[in-house]
C-alpha cells in the first residue's frame, strides 16, 4: 500500500481543518445570534404599546420635531425635555440619550420602529 501523507502532514492538516471547521461554526453562531436579537428587539418594541413610547417622551403635545439619522439615531425637538422618562426608554432598547440645548439624541441599535411610531402619531 503507498502512503501518500506522512504522519506529520496528516496531523497538520487535521489541525487546520478543525480550525477552518470552528472559525465557520463560529461566524454562524454569531450571525444567529445576531438575527435572534434583532427579532427580539422589534419584537419588544411591537409588543409595547405605542402610547407608552409617546408618554415616555412627554406626549405627543410635547413633540415639535423628530428625524431619524440611520437606524441608530433619533433626534427630537421637544418642548419640554424634563418630560422625558430616560430610564423607562431602555425598555425600547435606547442605549442612552445625548441632550443638547435645543434637541436630544436617542441612540440606538434600529430606531425604526420607533420613528414609525412618531411617525403614525403626528
Amino acid at each position: 500500500m503507498i502512503n501518500l501523507l506522512s504522519d506529520t502532514q496528516i496531523i497538520i492538516l487535521s489541525c487546520v481543518l478543525s480550525l477552518v471547521f470552528i472559525f465557520i461554526i463560529g461566524i454562524l453562531s454569531f450571525l444567529i445570534y445576531k438575527s435572534k436579537k434583532k427579532g427580539m428587539q422589534n419584537d419588544a418594541v411591537s409588543s409595547r404599546s405605542n402610547d407608552e413610547f409617546i408618554s415616555l417622551i412627554g406626549g405627543v403635545e410635547n413633540i415639535i420635531s423628530f428625524e431619524l439619522k440611520g437606524v441608530s439615531r433619533l433626534v427630537l425637538v421637544l418642548k419640554d425635555y424634563k418630560k422625558i422618562n430616560k430610564e423607562e426608554l431602555k425598555k425600547f432598547y435606547i442605549s442612552r440619550t445625548l441632550e443638547m440645548s435645543d434637541k436630544i439624541i436617542l441612540v440606538g441599535e434600529n430606531l425604526k420602529p420607533l420613528d414609525e411610531i412618531l411617525k403614525s402619531v403626528k
